[in-house]
């Protein structure tokens, strides 16, 4: 069979997202060629997934054949010109579940594979709960959370019940264009779904496990006091990409200011932007703060109106984008470390003052012995106060720091694993 060069490795660069080269079983790792005459359809599983890619080849009459994804990959890359010769081997290979009659069959809007490109980035793979690791269709759109934030995306989807997809790797990749439609029906137990869109296809099961009542998390809108709405987000962007990061919050503080906003770090308060913005509502209370990765992906989706509670213990609502962008406001502390000893400066100035005023009154009244131990007391407490502190503050930094040396090592001992499979397969 022959194929455009440009072709194949396109569409294996879909169905790369399902191969397992490791896998001890040849089907999954390896590609399904199924062509006849000008038409080719190309497929991969992992066992639970199965993808479908069509393009155009020339075969001349029927074939059915199957090669090893890691050889076609150096077949490309050892073939010159722009069209590849692929022979292989006929493999038994699994039949995919066939869509029943009585499955329900649901229309999907062009802009599909656009609001799951949205969606993706606020999936957590690493979830406990399975059913946070994929992206949730209802009548009420696209939705997904991870706990921290929570983006609800409209669409138009008569679906009877909601089920949540496992994460579209295949799809995001393909990126595949224009009107499509799923399938979803019950197989042993299990929900199964299809989803058809131009010549790509994804088959797989529904991700078990109900899916949180995100509903319950939109505050009422009388609950949202003030508004903030930000005119140049592109600087806001531009500048959050050079504040270094602080774990575990990376908090980033958008402070109300006459005229506009301050973008300050909680961690770095000599790194700040200012710039103008339309506030309106009540005076905020407590300091709006939100996660730096989070305030980036919102204002680079286009959501620049940010809704907030006074108090800022209420989840924060962002809006100008494609839906609802819900966000947990991070509680920012007050910082009393240094308190205790501006309040004892500023005693101590104070009895500067009175003593220069009553010196004459002072040197006529003697001192009282209890007065002055009573004094030396509090002084003491002061200082006791201000060590610990002091104390906690450090201790706080520690515990960081031990964290961030214990991330640093699960990262290296996770890239050491990678390198060990690559080095495997090859």
């Amino acid at each position: 069979m022959k194929i455009k060069k440009s072709v194949l490795q396109e569409a294996l660069k879909v169905l790369g997202k399902v191969v397992s080269q490791t896998s001890p079983v040849e089907v999954q790792r390896s590609v399904r060629f199924l062509s006849v005459g000008k038409q080719a359809w190309l497929t991969a599983t992992d066992g639970v997934e199965s993808v479908m890619i069509e393009v155009a080849g020339d075969a001349g009459e029927m074939e059915d054949f199957a090669v090893e994804y890691k050889a076609l990959r150096e077949l490309i890359r050892s073939t010159r010109g722009g069209e590849v010769e692929v022979t292989g081997k006929r493999l038994d290979w699994p039949e995919t579940e066939a869509v029943p009659d009585d499955a329900v069959t649901v229309e999907l809007p062009p802009d599909f594979g656009n609001l799951l490109a949205l969606a993706a980035p606020v999936v957590n793979l690493r979830e406990a709960r399975l059913a946070l690791r994929g992206i949730n269709l209802s009548r009420d759109g696209v939705t997904v959370t991870n706990g921290k934030e929570l983006l609800n995306l409209p669409c138009p989807l008569k679906i009877p019940e909601d089920m949540t997809l496992p994460f579209p790797l295949a799809l995001l990749t393909a990126r595949p264009e224009g009107a499509g439609a799923l399938h979803i029906w019950r197989c042993r137990n299990e929900r199964l779904f299809r989803i058809v869109i131009g010549g790509f296809q994804w088959q797989g099961k529904a991700l078990p496990g109900n899916f949180p009542d995100w509903k319950q998390v939109i505050p009422a809108d009388k609950t949202l006091d003030y508004r903030i709405e930000i005119h140049e987000p592109e600087r806001i962007i531009t500048f959050l990409k050079t504040v270094p990061d602080c774990p575990p919050f990376h908090a980033v503080e958008l402070n109300v200011v006459p005229g506009g906003v301050a973008v300050v770090p909680n961690n770095f308060s000599d790194m700040e932007l200012r710039l103008e913005a339309t506030v309106i509502g009540a005076q905020p209370r407590a300091v709006l703060a939100l996660n730096k990765y989070i305030l980036l992906r919102m204002l680079q989706q286009g959501y620049t109106k940010f809704r907030a509670h006074s108090d800022g213990r209420i989840p924060v609502i962002a809006e100008g984008g494609s839906g609802r962008y819900l966000a947990i406001p991070i509680h920012i502390l007050p910082k009393h470390q240094h308190q205790p000893e501006k309040e004892t400066s500023k005693m101590e100035n104070i009895k500067r003052i009175e003593s220069t005023e009553t010196a004459a009154e002072e040197t006529a009244e003697p001192v009282n012995p209890m007065e002055e131990l009573n004094h030396s007391i509090e002084e003491l407490r002061g200082k006791l106060k201000t060590l610990l502190d002091e104390s906690a503050l450090l201790a706080r930094k520690v515990k960081e720091a031990v964290l961030q040396q214990k991330q640093r090592e699960r990262e290296f001992v996770q890239a050491k694993r990678a390198i060990e499979r690559i080095r495997m397969a090859i």
